[in-house]
């Protein structure tokens, strides 16, 4: 039966609370942050201007993954983390991948922007399921 009760609510914060970690490192200047806002047109005092309120939709966006992460985890039953980390592989690569390609020929994203996007996100999906699997 697919129940919709988390029993534990700490490994669904951790793991968001990681993704969102690696998400601002990803999007460091440090990083690829300095690419990431040229290839997406983005000026320093335009990150600076965003609304508390798009911080916190972006925040119940990664908790809402990290539950569904953790229902694949549930349904799938992998035996081991290397089994988990390829549940999320397939995950991004069946899902975001393609929506990602797909939005991107039409509203003509740059190539290098889809791809700083997306394995960003393959990194913070790496990242949850990790810490899903054992919480």
């Amino acid at each position: 039966m697919l129940d919709f009760i988390i029993t534990n609510w700490f490994g669904i914060v951790l793991a968001s609370f990681l993704a969102v970690i690696v998400a601002v490192v990803w999007h460091s200047p440090l990083v690829l942050g300095k690419l990431w806002q040229k290839e997406a047109g983005i000026k320093s005092k335009d990150i600076k201007s965003i609304s508390v309120t798009n911080y916190l939709i972006a925040l119940l966006m990664i908790l809402l993954t990290a539950v569904v992460l953790k229902r694949f985890l549930v349904i799938t039953n992998p035996q081991t983390l290397i089994e988990a980390i390829r549940l999320s592989i397939w995950i991004w690569a069946g899902f975001m991948v393609t929506y990602a390609v797909v939005g991107g020929i039409f509203e003509k994203v740059s190539k290098k922007l889809m791809a700083i996007d997306l394995i960003g996100q393959v990194l913070i999906l790496i990242t949850m399921i990790s810490v899903l699997y054992y919480n």
